[in-house]
């Protein structure tokens, strides 16, 4: 498990994690006791996660949401500005980003081709900021790598005309390839995020590491999570 912790305004902080196969495997049908186990030794309070439907909405997740009633909502983005619940995208090779602002507004994002063409990254931040974030921040997970992820030309002309050539790549054999971490880069540029943490790994080949499913056909999944502690939460976590 990959860990960041970004500070807020307020003296609290915003934890941040990115886990592997060590964690267990975190897809969100999987055998409820054993993921509810999982998820208690990650974050210790109610998750909100979602069926990730690979396009641009945005679940908010306000103070008086029945949280059981939120989770499991078709949508590739969540934001919230409550300290007693964790935040999770899921992946076996897309992008899953987690944000954070000083005034503790909290998001996470999972960002396919898909979700990255209609706009997820910048739908986030969006509602991020009409919660009150002024400047946010980002946390990229584990995604595939050009390197490893053979692309369809006509969507990735597409995607370059949108996010910039940046985004085109090749794989090892020479083909062209999508380029999903320079993607993200590029999305979250545009919806003025700052990055300031990445994984760096990639799904594919961290075979030993992390789940893929196209290049493994993984039925597993890794999750970014993220989840706001007050002051004195904070302070006791040490």
């Amino acid at each position: 498990m990959e860990a960041w912790h970004l500070a807020t305004s307020d003296g609290g902080a915003v934890q941040i994690r990115a886990t592997d196969r060590t964690d267990g495997d975190l897809r969100i049908d999987g055998e409820v006791a054993a993921l509810t186990e999982r998820r208690g030794r990650i974050a210790d309070r109610p998750w909100v996660w979602l069926r990730q439907a690979h396009g641009a909405d945005v679940v908010v997740v306000g103070p008086g949401d029945d949280l059981p009633a939120v989770s499991g909502r078709a949508a590739d983005a969540v934001v919230t500005v409550r300290t007693d619940v964790a935040l999770a995208v899921h992946g076996a090779d897309c992008g899953v980003l987690a944000l954070s602002s000083p005034e503790g507004v909290i998001g996470a994002v999972h960002a396919g081709w898909r979700g990255l063409e209609a706009g997820v990254v910048g739908e986030a931040a969006a509602a991020m900021r009409h919660l009150g974030a002024s400047r946010i921040e980002a946390v990229v997970g584990p995604c595939i790598g050009p390197e490893c992820y053979e692309f369809g030309v006509g969507p990735l002309e597409r995607l370059a005309d949108d996010l910039g050539p940046e985004v085109v790549g090749t794989t090892r054999a020479g083909t062209p390839a999508l380029d999903v971490p320079a993607a993200l880069e590029r999305s979250l540029a545009r919806a003025g995020v700052e990055v300031v943490g990445r994984s760096g790994r990639c799904t594919a080949c961290a075979a030993d590491d992390l789940w893929s499913f196209r290049a493994r056909g993984d039925v597993g999944r890794q999750a970014v999570v993220v989840w706001r502690e007050p002051a004195a939460e904070s302070e006791g976590a040490g």
